[in-house]
């Protein structure tokens, strides 16, 4: 069966308004003159990322139909309630850079204090409003190379 560019259309807004709706993600299509890109949008400040590009209808429609999959899978394993607070590991290996409650990516860092080899710095989400202290461990130090000096880098 052939795929239109109007059915994608369909079944997007379908996702997004469903299976997607309580998501940090929803999807989006667009036809360009090479074929079809489908897109994560976040619903905040985070850019969009590119699931594939220069894609047939048929193409497109399956990225679309396994991010509902994925979705749907996702749910059964986890259940509909997630759990308030990322976990410690997930945190360190995102790097910091998403709220440890929502995910979102608009962060407001605050002041930095230190105490015994350790720095915290309070941090503010913008989306949630959530609060949290980033722990910072001295490990050691490293000299400056000086490349003006005449010395071989």
């Amino acid at each position: 069966m052939k795929v239109t560019e109007k059915q994608l259309k369909a079944r997007c807004s379908e996702l997004n308004l469903g299976p997607l709706k309580d998501t940090a993600f929803g999807l989006k299509i667009e036809r360009t003159s090479r074929g079809y890109t489908c897109s994560l949008v976040y619903r905040d400040s985070t850019p969009p990322e590119i699931l594939i590009a220069d894609a047939s209808a048929a193409e497109a429609d399956a990225c679309i139909s396994g991010v509902a999959t994925t979705s749907t899978v996702y749910k059964a394993i986890q259940g509909t309630i997630k759990p308030e607070f990322v976990p410690q590991e997930v945190f360190v290996k995102q790097h910091g850079e998403r709220c440890p409650k929502c995910g979102s990516r608009d962060i407001n860092p605050g002041h930095i204090t230190s105490a015994k080899g350790e720095l915290i710095q309070w941090h503010a989400c913008g989306r949630c409003a959530t609060t949290w202290h980033s722990l910072y461990r001295l490990t050691g130090y490293e000299l400056p190379v000086a490349l003006g000096d005449g010395a071989a880098p």
